[in-house]
């Protein structure tokens, strides 16, 4: 699947899906798109960092990220990721 691409959005909710706890899903997914393992499309860039969307004003579980750039933001429906 990840040979072929898929939205960031995907790879999210697949993650976030999974049976372990939230902050763990998280912390992998970073690392991973962290790594330099994947290519994105849109091309970010080399600055480029993860903004964290939450659940709620008070709650620290995330639901969705998204990709910061210097120009803009971009959805996580908006990122296509495929391995190298």
């Amino acid at each position: 699947m990840l040979v072929e691409g898929m939205t960031l959005a995907a790879l999210i909710d697949g993650v976030l899906s999974s049976p372990i706890k939230n902050s763990d899903a998280v912390r992998i997914t970073a690392r991973a798109l962290a790594s330099g393992d994947f290519i994105f499309t849109p091309d970010l860039g080399s600055l480029w960092r993860l903004k964290y969307i939450y659940a709620g004003p008070h709650s620290m579980d995330v639901v969705d990220m998204a990709i910061a750039t210097p120009d803009e933001t971009i959805a996580s429906t908006a990122v296509r990721l495929r391995l190298l």
